[in-house]
């Protein structure tokens, strides 16, 4: 089973849940809207003036993976999960 971590709501769209996404060309992780499509690299990213990505432009076409809570608690967005997502 798939697990997927969000970090809340998307505040552009303020519809998809944020799912921490890892960038499989650099590593990186980020939070990536399932709504709007949008991504933000860190949690201050999400704080108004928002400063974040539209993720399906195509200087942003790479591939992801889900990332396990080991690797997100190395990152900025280890005291941001906010619910773990099992999924089928």
């Amino acid at each position: 089973m798939t697990e997927f971590y969000h970090v809340g709501q998307c505040p552009s769209c303020r519809q998809g849940w944020l799912i921490l996404q890892r960038n499989l060309t650099s590593q990186d992780l980020y939070a990536h809207c399932e709504e709007c499509e949008m991504g933000f690299i860190t949690p201050d990213d999400l704080i108004e003036p928002l400063n974040g990505f539209l993720a399906v432009l195509d200087q942003y076409d790479y591939e992801t993976e889900n990332p396990t809570k080991e690797d997100i608690s190395r990152t900025v967005w280890a005291n941001f999960i906010v619910k773990k997502v099992p999924s089928n």
